[in-house]
């Protein structure tokens, strides 16, 4: 992984063909997309927007002409790689501009939340609207064996149920692949060319206490809609629980079997994602509690 952002780094051809590569396997392997992302956002980190910037329309226009002559059509290959790209050299020059990590991270929290209310703002009833094309995307099975058909009416049901929070599950996504590709472009900037730089943010992120009015205000949407209260607090989740992992490690970095309990919490973490509504309310108390300052971490 090193050596192949080393690769990227030594030239715009080079980057251009490794991201491009990656964005092609990514329509096979999705998670692909997001080492793309990292190799953009850290060129960002790196070089700077406008040098990324650059590697961006090369990969953008090579994504749309593999698309057209793939697939038939460049929108899908050119779309699904600028939702990726296009934000994380933002991020990135972000990231570059600040020196720091955490900035990006926290705004690609706000940009979750601007997608759930964009899409509210765009369709009266968000719910309706994806059941309208998922059940046209069901309807367009009609010609495979009638032995499905219970399937797709469990579908349907399925559908019905929810609905209305598909905004939020597909920001929550996108929110996520943003995430993942920073922290990755990130350790790889830190791997590299800055010694010990994404451990240390890491450890030391704590979130301003702003965030507990966000995630507060988040909530009192609940009264007046509740899908659109859940719809904008799960991308926010997907952010905020990270200076709470970030807070576990300062505190356990010296003490003894401290990969033993980390082990144990990332495992929890797979088996039971549903905590990482717990570690969002930890980072915001800690925005207050500062347990860090409380805590001896040697």
């Amino acid at each position: 992984m090193q050596a192949l952002a080393r690769y990227a780094l030594s030239g715009f051809g080079q980057a251009i063909l490794v991201v491009s590569l990656l964005g092609f396997g990514a329509w096979v392997l999705f998670p692909l997309m997001y080492l793309s992302g990292a190799l953009m956002a850290l060129m960002a980190m790196q070089l700077g927007p406008g040098k990324a910037s650059q590697v961006l329309l090369g990969g953008l226009l090579v994504q749309a002409v593999g698309g057209a002559v793939l697939l038939g059509s460049p929108t899908a290959a050119l779309g699904l790689a600028a939702l990726m790209w296009v934000p994380l050299v933002a991020l990135g020059g972000l990231v570059w501009q600040r020196g720091s990590l955490p900035p990006a991270l926290t705004v690609s929290a706000l940009l979750g939340l601007v997608a759930v209310l964009g899409f509210y703002l765009l369709h009266a009833d968000p719910g309706l609207w994806w059941q309208e094309h998922l059940h046209q995307a069901l309807a367009a099975r009609s010609s495979l064996p009638d032995s499905l058909t219970a399937t797709d009416q469990d579908l349907a049901t399925l559908i019905e149920e929810v609905a209305d929070y598909l905004p939020g599950a597909f920001a929550s996504v996108w929110v996520m692949g943003l995430t993942v590709s920073l922290l990755l472009g990130r350790w790889l900037q830190s791997r590299l060319y800055r010694a010990g730089a994404f451990g240390a943010e890491f450890r030391g992120w704590r979130l301003a206490t702003v965030w507990t009015g966000v995630a507060g205000a988040c909530l009192l949407t609940a009264v007046w809609r509740f899908d659109l209260a859940v719809n904008l607090l799960v991308p926010l989740t997907v952010v905020l629980c990270l200076p709470a992992l970030g807070l576990l490690h300062a505190l356990l970095r010296q003490r003894p079997a401290s990969k033993v309990w980390l082990g144990l919490l990332y495992g929890a973490l797979a088996l039971m994602p549903h905590l990482v509504v717990v570690l969002a309310a930890v980072a915001l108390v800690d925005s207050w509690m500062d347990f860090r300052g409380r805590t001896p971490t040697t």
